[in-house]
């Protein structure tokens, strides 16, 4: 099943492009429509504002230190950013 998965990921960018390539007319020299332009430029910015955002908000304070996970006494404690 993962590899399903990981096929069907690494095949979307190339499906994507085929589904442009046809809606196109696969006319030599046809620029996409700028609607589509628009909305493939807010996507990338939606996509780079939500990689900060969630880059910012899981990044441990000024002297911390990450512990990774551990197993104790049979239970798997998370890894965790802790003061020096």
């Amino acid at each position: 099943m993962a590899v399903l998965l990981e096929f069907s990921l690494f095949a979307l960018p190339f499906l994507a492009y085929l589904v442009w390539w046809r809606v196109s007319g696969r006319k030599p020299g046809h620029e996409p429509s700028r609607r589509l332009l628009v909305l493939a430029a807010i996507g990338v910015a939606c996509g780079v504002a939500g990689a900060l955002y969630y880059g910012l908000s899981r990044s441990f304070e000024r002297g911390e230190t990450y512990v990774p996970a551990r197993i104790e006494g049979g239970v798997i404690t998370p890894g965790e950013g802790v003061s020096r």
